[in-house]
């Protein structure tokens, strides 16, 4: 078998203060890309998301599948930074990282002595990113708020009709996307300049410049055209939305006059006048406010004469029109489109054994993204990280554990047993 080839980012340190979502999954694409990452988690507890849901205990250790699947490649240092000691590990570790991120509150890393100005003064190469609800300036940048409250500051749950949050936290890993280029963006400067930057970035102003259809129209108009809300159908698209039918919905997107001709021709006899009537007849037409609705009715009422919508995906899928009946999560997990991608792949955790997860989405000719690993324990990696990049001893750090100023959870030294013998295998049998 051909060795794996590196991830795109080896060689890249990733110094990560982050909790929840945004940040962690801003971190994991850099694990996935192949850098190391270094969580830094509160002393003990380990960070907040080993605390989110499903939490199941298995072999005597409690994991979150929330945890797994944003940790998944990193390492993990629970350390105590309220210390003298545990601040001085950090900045020892500052200087020897490429990339520092947080998505704590704006001021909190500034509290703890690890703003941008007092990390830059020890490693001026440093990345360093923030991300927060609102940003660290501007009229709102103290207001505390989560994914939840970034939707409606940006007005993404207004325009829908009833106002309703999108079913992912968008708002988190929209700006870790944002972030995550953002911080690929500055490696580049640095290497032309050897010069490190801040960056911040805000869940609201991401959220708000992904607006695509009604903002823009909105200010292209001069404030004089009105956003309409979106429902199960597009707004001013069309045909584009859901359709409902005798057992279940169907999406249709059909936005070109070649599609449109194709979807009128499968529509079958009784409907040719699409073709030619002036509220249908060209693009610019049918992709309005006011013609839209008529076409949305028009093609639902279509939809609702068959048996079931996969009669309906199966017709317009022959003809080449995209077009798919709404599934549900157990369903997708088992798609071919996901399948064939790697987009569910297999994974040992440890004292759970073999479990699925999230597949990549970086599919790059030379160095593709992949899972690198399990998700940490909590502390698994305290000792690898004082010993191996700081240079500590064994006695050293062994003091460290005693007095409290680094942590690893008891299971940490299970784990040789767990991934030497057959319990690991036992385990996975019985999953």
């Amino acid at each position: 078998m051909a060795p794996r080839k590196r991830g795109a980012l080896d060689g890249v340190r990733v110094l990560d203060f982050t909790w929840v979502y945004a940040g962690p999954f801003a971190t994991r694409q850099f694990a996935d890309m192949g850098a190391e990452v270094i969580k830094v988690e509160p002393f003990g507890t380990g960070a907040l998301e080993r605390r989110y849901s499903l939490v199941m205990e298995r072999n005597g250790v409690k994991q979150s599948s929330y945890h797994v699947f944003l940790n998944r490649g990193k390492k993990s240092l629970s350390i105590n930074i309220k210390t003298r000691q545990g601040l001085r590990i950090i900045r020892e570790l500052v200087r020897k990282s490429d990339v520092m991120i947080s998505n704590m509150a704006p001021g909190a890393m500034k509290e703890l002595g690890l703003g941008y100005e007092a990390v830059r003064r020890v490693n001026p190469r440093i990345i360093y990113c923030t991300i927060s609800c609102f940003g660290h300036y501007g009229a709102y940048a103290t207001e505390p708020g989560f994914d939840l409250i970034a939707q409606v500051a940006s007005s993404w749950c207004g325009q829908t009709d009833p106002p309703t949050p999108a079913p992912v936290a968008i708002g988190d890993c929209n700006a870790a996307m944002h972030a995550t280029t953002a911080i690929l963006a500055a490696l580049y400067y640095r290497e032309k300049t050897g010069r490190g930057q801040n960056i911040d970035i805000s869940m609201t102003d991401c959220l708000f410049h992904l607006n695509e259809n009604n903002g823009p129209g909105y200010l292209f108009s001069g404030r004089t055209v009105p956003a309409v809300p979106n429902t199960r159908w597009a707004a001013a698209y069309a045909p584009y939305g859901l359709y409902k039918g005798k057992d279940g919905l169907i999406a249709i997107a059909a936005l070109s006059d070649i599609l449109w001709e194709k979807l009128v021709r499968a529509m079958g006899e009784g409907y040719e006048w699409l073709l030619t009537d002036p509220r249908t007849n060209a693009l610019e037409v049918r992709l309005t406010y006011q013609n839209a609705p008529f076409i949305h009715r028009t093609l639902e009422e279509w939809v609702a004469k068959f048996d079931s919508v996969q009669q309906v995906e199966d017709l317009l899928r022959g003809a080449g029109i995209p077009a798919m009946r709404v599934r549900t999560f157990a369903e997708v997990v088992d798609a071919p489109y996901l399948r064939d991608r790697e987009m569910l792949v297999k994974m040992e955790q440890p004292f759970v054994g073999e479990i699925e997860i999230y597949g990549s989405p970086f599919k790059m000719s030379e160095t593709p993204g992949r899972v690198m690993g399990h998700a940490p324990l909590i502390g698994e990696h305290s000792r690898e990280v004082l010993s191996k990049l700081l240079g500590y001893s064994n006695k050293e750090i062994d003091r460290l554990f005693a007095e409290g100023i680094i942590y690893r959870e008891p299971a940490v030294d299970r784990l040789d047993v767990w991934f030497s013998s057959g319990e690991r295998r036992k385990q996975t049998d019985a999953l």
